[in-house]
């Protein structure tokens, strides 16, 4: 919780890090050679001058690579990095995972076997107690003699990785004492055992003396808590030899402890001071030992390792004789750095220059480090790349699928991911080391960026004004929010190079997972700052209560009144509720101990259901929102007046047949074209066309349009600050890449939209381009209201489907991605109900496993990777006595589903579609009231 109150005090413990950071110099060294790299792409985009990279960074390149490759290293965040990366990277670490490093942490711990890189252990004690309920924790390298770990799997209700656990740590020897982790299943340390260091036995030769007056109390636990239990009373003057001192620990306290063995005490800790007060001893060394213990002290001391060092090289011997050997020679070697620069040149595909080249495999690579246990193509492994990529080069230089998927042993999704990208061109593609050198080169280049991109700036300063052309020959205009440009009047002006142009230009050499993170760091900065309560598990006053009535809102959408709808359904009770509330106010991201993680900016009370908001509801005002504003009558209107369906979309042709657009609500479209008399020169109508979206007639139809798509980009912004994916198919080229300001066509946008109009268009035709500029004048709107709460500014860096992914997520629900962050609670994964289960799952279509995931998340859209998952997915098993009688239930706060193990795959699949096809409320946290369930009912039946 923190300092509160003046004289609030806490306690350090052994368990802290500092970091002297990087210097100001340094991080300005680092932007200006990001600079310079984008400056050297510039001119191999352009043909003109020395193409080349510049020497050092071939250097950098080829370092990266070999680190890369022995993979030996892996940069993590840590707990004490903060809720900022690229605030506080100063405070992330480099773990070393090779093995004998790992066995040598393990040895300070005093542990008996040696926990290696990717080993699953319970967790069962931290910070001096006994969990309630065991943690699983995966073990990730050592760093300055620290054993580091990441938690995997909480299993608390209602507790998060975001709040911590998910970002490493390291042990103590407090913690590990006395099964304090636990290894699941086989190790990779092959069960050798480690040696114990000397400091961790009894230290004096003749044992201990009990000095203290009121004798030794001897406990049941290393700590002095209250589940430590009193075994005994150790009189004073006691020695108890060394050879019945079975352990020496510091516990959590800093004090020193004795696991011994005397008389009827078989197994008990004794303490060597009183802590507080006085300090006074309660045992001291017996220097001398007696002639009867001189055998075994003799045996004692010829086994005995002062450092960890010497434990961790007598395990390495013997995990090295155990080891297999391989006599064939590594097939990624690279002898050095002029071999690698030849690497560098033939990594090009054919028949693409060396910037889309470059920009292809950024593309590959990113897509296949989403399947990672990172998920970060700077930080994932070299086999996580190597083997997809591989199997790609293989399937586009003749061999079948079968053959060059015999020695790939990574994940299927990221082997399908490298073979859509790069198997598909109809080129011989270099060889797959030369590809991966390349990919090193990347990686450097984006490791540098992550630091840089702060620094940098993202918009030209050529935009500002009209002396250079400014975006299309006019400068920016008042209400610019950067979507639309006119590629045809660039090339009369000078464009004046720049480090905002370059970032822009070049934007597609960054990974996905950087410019992501450099978000996520800019929107958590720009977090409202909330006051904790003075209750951990209550919501602050500045979080306040949105109160919406589902029931209304239901029975309303489901009418024919357009005016009932577009005044009770959830979408505008939100918009009634938060209309006075200022950006700030959805900027907040408050996460409330036990609510699973989730941010929030207000509490929903669903008026009628007897729900708590531990965020299920939160989640699911966002997601009822966003399906009633795509709701649409028989003719592709829509029921809001927010979006309608597209004409390819209402007619059922096209390529883009689920799409929506921006609402013409009861304008006429025809009767907004432009009057003019005679005819214009090709420079007047340039600039009408540049600022069509504001010379467009204006009534109030087009108010109301605009002040619902205002509202739906402040929800939209908000929903992504607070990771909610929404559920908004609105078209690629005229919406997402116009965001993301990347050059568009007008046809491919038409097209996009009404491939019948596309298909009838001519130069000339008014009528059609009209529909385009309607969308660009809504769109300004929609942006209006996500700027409103989210810094559109940063999605300039980003491409058009980068964004579309950021803000909406996954559009189908990937079953294989939802098995890979499933955990099971009285089931085992092979058990036949669990098969019935996901094979139900497959079975079903996009809209049922839309429907499925709103009934167990409250919400409908997947995160797009693994490692963006805050919680797991739970299947937990039903008790009941008559199982196939039974229907499933979910709690949408904690992602779980509570299954019955039903005897046939045809009853689980019918009570489960029957379940969510026909759930309307949330209902069991507690008894509602007759006042209450009448308000939520009043005027509904």
């Amino acid at each position: 919780v923190g300092l509160r109150n003046p004289g609030d005090r806490v306690t350090l413990s052994t368990k802290w890090m500092t970091s002297l950071g990087i210097d100001g110099p340094l991080v300005l060294q680092n932007t200006l050679a990001v600079d310079e790299l984008l400056a050297s792409y510039d001119r191999m985009s352009s043909g003109a001058g020395d193409s080349a990279l510049p020497d050092w960074f071939v250097e950098e390149a080829f370092s990266e690579y070999e680190r890369w490759r022995f993979g030996h290293w892996l940069r993590s965040v840590t707990r004490a990095s903060g809720p900022v990366r690229m605030a506080t990277f100063g405070l992330d670490v480099d773990l070393d995972t090779s093995p004998f490093a790992c066995a040598s942490a393990c040895a300070s711990l005093g542990l008996k076997q040696a926990l290696l890189p990717g080993d699953r252990v319970m967790v069962k004690r931290s910070a001096g107690r006994m969990l309630e309920l065991p943690e699983e924790a995966i073990v990730l390298g050592a760093y300055q003699g620290r054993l580091y770990y990441r938690i995997v799997s909480q299993k608390s209700e209602g507790g998060s990785l975001t709040e911590g656990g998910g970002r490493a740590w390291f042990w103590d020897e407090s913690e590990v004492v006395a099964d304090g982790i636990e290894l699941i299943g086989k190790g990779r340390g092959m069960g050798i055992p480690l040696p114990t260091l000397h400091r961790f036995g009894c230290l004096s030769a003749g044992g201990l003396k009990i000095v203290y007056e009121g004798g030794a109390v001897v406990r049941s636990d290393l700590e002095i808590i209250d589940v430590s239990v009193n075994i005994g009373t150790i009189p004073l003057g006691t020695v108890i030899p060394q050879k019945d001192v079975l352990e020496r620990r510091v516990n959590s306290c800093g004090v020193v402890r004795y696991r011994i063995h005397h008389g009827d005490i078989s197994n008990g800790w004794i303490s060597a001071w009183i802590r507080g007060g006085k300090e006074e001893a309660i045992v001291e060394p017996v220097p001398e030992r007696s002639s009867e213990d001189s055998a075994v002290e003799d045996i004692i001391s010829q086994t005995s390792f002062a450092t960890p060092l010497e434990c961790a090289q007598a395990w390495f011997d013997e995990y090295s004789r155990k080891q297999p050997s391989s006599d064939e020679s590594d097939q990624w070697a690279v002898t050095n750095v002029d071999e690698f620069k030849a690497l560098l040149s033939q990594g090009l595909v054919p028949g693409l220059s060396s910037v889309e080249s470059d920009f292809l495999l950024v593309a590959a690579v990113g897509a296949i480090a989403d399947y990672s246990q990172s998920g970060d193509a700077v930080d994932c492994s070299f086999d996580d790349i190597a083997a997809p990529i591989s199997l790609a080069v293989a399937s586009a230089n003749g061999k079948t699928a079968v053959e060059a998927a015999e020695n790939v042993t990574t994940s299927p999704g990221a082997n399908q991911a490298a073979l859509a990208t790069l198997s598909n061109l109809n080129v011989q593609l270099p060889e797959a080391k030369a590809l991966m050198a390349r990919t090193a080169m990347l990686r450097a280049l984006n490791r540098r960026t992550r630091m840089a991109l702060p620094w940098l700036s993202i918009r030209p300063s050529q935009e500002g004004t009209a002396i250079f052309g400014g975006l299309s020959g006019h400068g920016a205009s008042v209400d610019r929010v950067g979507r639309y440009r006119l590629p045809e009047a660039l090339d009369e002006w000078v464009q004046v190079p720049s480090i905002g142009t370059r970032v822009r230009d070049f934007r597609r050499l960054f990974f996905t997972s950087v410019k992501r993170s450099f978000l996520e760091s800019v929107m958590e900065c720009t977090t409202t700052p909330t006051p904790l309560s003075h209750d951990e598990y209550e919501l602050p006053r500045e979080i306040r209560t949105v109160r919406i009535n589902r029931l209304k809102a239901r029975r309303a959408m489901a009418g024919s009144d357009t005016g009932a709808k577009r005044k009770h359904s959830t979408f505008s009770q939100l918009q009634s509720e938060t209309r006075s509330w200022g950006g700030a106010g959805l900027r907040r991201g408050f996460i409330a101990k036990g609510h699973g993680g989730q941010k929030r900016a207000f509490k929903v009370k669903l008026i009628g259901e007897g729900v708590n908001d531990y965020s299920g509801p939160y989640r699911e005002v966002f997601t009822d929102a966003m399906q009633e504003v795509s709701d649409v009558d028989e003719n592709g209107h829509g029921a809001l007046g927010v979006l309608d369906a597209t004409p390819n979309n209402a007619a059922g042709i096209g390529d883009n047949r689920d799409l929506f657009m921006f609402s013409t609500g009861d304008c006429k479209l025809t009767a907004m074209r432009y009057s003019s008399v005679g005819t214009i020169a090709d420079e007047e109508s340039r600039i009408r066309d540049y600022f069509a979206s504001l010379v467009m007639p204006r009534d109030e139809p087009s108010r109301e349009v605009e002040e619902s798509l205002v509202f739906l980009g402040r929800l939209v912004g908000t929903a992504c600050r607070h990771g909610i994916p929404v559920d908004l198919p609105l078209p690629l080229h005229s919406v997402w890449k116009s965001i993301a300001e990347e050059p568009v066509n007008q046809k491919e946008c038409l097209k996009e939209l009404d491939f019948l109009a596309f298909r009838q268009l001519n130069d000339s035709d008014e009528d059609n381009l009209i529909l385009l500029q309607w969308q660009q004048r809504m769109l300004n709107s929609f942006m209006d209201g996500l700027s409103n709460v989210f810094p559109d500014e940063i999605l300039t860096l980003m491409t058009g489907q980068e964004i579309r992914d950021v803000l909406c997520g996954k559009s189908d629900i990937d079953v294989d991605l939802l098995r890979r962050v499933v955990e099971y609670e009285g089931y085992d994964e092979d058990d036949e109900v669990i098969g019935y289960f996901w094979e139900s799952l497959r079975e079903m279509d996009s809209n049922q496993r839309k429907k499925f995931l709103q009934f167990v998340w409250a919400r409908n859209r997947l995160p797009m990777k693994e490692s963006a998952f805050d919680a797991p997915f739970k299947i937990q098993k039903d008790t009941a006595s008559n199982v196939d009688a039974a229907l499933p239930s979910a709690s949408t706060c904690f992602f779980s589903l509570t299954l019955p193990e039903y005897s046939s795959k045809d009853i689980l699949k019918q009570k489960l579609l029957f379940a969510i096809e026909n759930v309307v409320t949330m209902e069991s946290d507690y008894v509602t009231n007759d006042a209450e369930v009448g308000e939520g009912w009043r005027n509904v039946v």
